[in-house]
């Protein structure tokens, strides 16, 4: 019915959680593939040892290549036509897979199915509702027609195989953002939806994007909305060196506006990062920040973010 897939990169830490989440699901028809990324610390110990007490768990060994190229060697190993794609540190609320496989089998022109998800803390405290992708397939085609990037939550996807391989599978050069890369091809073959309900725990913690990398990621998005603007214009794609060239070739004045841009988001996510570990100074030092580069933008997400519902419940405590 569902293979699993989890590539672990170091994940020694939160790695138990996770596949303890998979384990206990309300749908148990599954296979769970970890794929371990060349770990040096005892990832690969705690999933054995998990795997000795449960004939569904297979763990593969990969060189460390990256996500992508650990989540392409997962998928070639899966024997089940859906994919549910899986974080080393986050957990799945109980229902997650049966609702997702429900979904699928209610509407199978969706290729890639996601769903809400809860931030939360490295003690799993809830820290806010995030609502990530299209809930609908107008919602879907309204987005693709305004050449806005189409996403789910990326370890909430739950990936057509068969699609995933027509579309080319993962690109390693788009590491950072392989997701919306990857999802953007998928659909050319049918609707990305979000179930619009919190089946996972999403932890925010220590792990902030360097700005070298950062700065990469925005580069990435822009150009893969920028592929959708061309096949929308009915021309031929960019490749990706071609669009950076014109990027560079701008003025310098738009280059400008859009590093700063980009750096003020940047600032904003890691005072979000401190807030979730109560680091205060560095929260109120980064969101200062934002807020000089791009006042417009700092103001308004934190004002969304101030004002917007509270999550009302916590997740089941035998899932954490």
């Amino acid at each position: 019915m569902v293979s699993v897939v989890i590539p672990a990169y170091n994940a020694s830490r939160f790695i138990r959680k996770a596949v303890v989440s998979i384990q206990n699901q309300t749908l148990n028809n599954f296979e769970l593939i970890v794929i371990n990324d060349g770990s040096t610390d005892n990832t690969r110990e705690i999933v054995t040892e998990l795997a000795a007490t449960d004939p569904r768990i297979r763990v593969i060994d990969g060189a460390h290549k990256g996500i992508s190229a650990a989540l392409n060697l997962g998928i070639e190993q899966a024997v089940h036509p859906w994919i549910a794609i899986m974080h080393a540190d986050d957990v799945a609320l109980p229902t997650r897979l049966e609702r997702q496989f429900q979904a699928a089998q209610e509407n199978p022109r969706v290729v890639v199915w996601g769903c809400y998800l809860y931030h939360v803390d490295s003690e799993e405290r809830i820290l806010a509702l995030s609502k990530t992708g299209p809930t609908s397939e107008a919602d879907f085609r309204r987005a693709r027609s305004e050449a806005r990037g189409v996403m789910v939550a990326h370890p909430s996807a739950f990936l057509k195989k068969e699609i995933w391989e027509k579309a080319g599978r993962y690109d390693g050069r788009f590491d950072g953002t392989e997701d919306m890369e990857l999802f953007d091809r998928m659909a050319e073959f049918g609707p990305v939806v979000a179930i619009p309900e919190p089946l996972m725990l999403y932890r925010i913690h220590s792990t902030s994007v360097t700005m070298n990398r950062f700065m990469k990621m925005r580069q990435f998005g822009r150009y893969v909305r920028a592929r959708q603007r061309a096949r929308l214009a009915g021309g031929p794609l960019p490749t990706f060196e071609e669009f950076s060239l014109q990027q560079r070739q701008a003025p310098f004045h738009s280059r400008l506006r859009r590093y700063l841009d980009d750096l003020s988001q940047l600032h904003y996510r890691n005072a979000g990062l401190a807030h979730a570990e109560r680091r205060r100074v560095s929260c109120l030092l980064h969101f200062g920040l934002s807020t000089l580069l791009n006042p417009a933008y700092a103001l308004k997400r934190v004002c969304n973010q101030l004002f917007s519902p509270r999550p009302k419940i916590n997740p089941p405590a035998q899932c954490i």
